[in-house]
């Protein structure tokens, strides 16, 4: 029986810290920045996110790890993405126009 409550208490905590994956059909048009709280992959199948007068147009909280494949943003942001919040905020961005990372690292 201790077993069973120990192996369910393992399960339930790996689905807790699963990682989303939200997958793009079209452009994402925003209208107010982008929080990102809880650890995601944006698959951009070559979609872009836009936010017009947004800055930035993306902010990670909580020590997120975010990753954005095959999206596509759009230039002339004046401050495009904000990383804070706990030590372990990481995102990268890998497509065929640009690929980088931001780390946050403990304060």
């Amino acid at each position: 029986m201790k077993f069973f409550f120990t192996t369910l208490l393992l399960i339930s905590g790996l689905y807790a810290t699963a990682q989303t994956t939200v997958n793009l059909t079209e452009d994402l048009v925003l209208t107010e920045t982008l929080v990102i709280e809880n650890d995601v992959t944006y698959n951009g199948n070559g979609f872009k996110i836009i936010c017009e007068g947004c800055n930035p147009s993306i902010h990670v909280k909580n020590g997120s790890r975010v990753h954005f494949e095959d999206v596509i943003f759009k230039k002339g942001y004046q401050r495009w993405m904000i990383v804070d919040g706990g030590n372990t905020g990481n995102v990268t961005w890998n497509s065929l126009y640009m690929r980088g990372h931001v780390r946050r690292s403990g304060q």
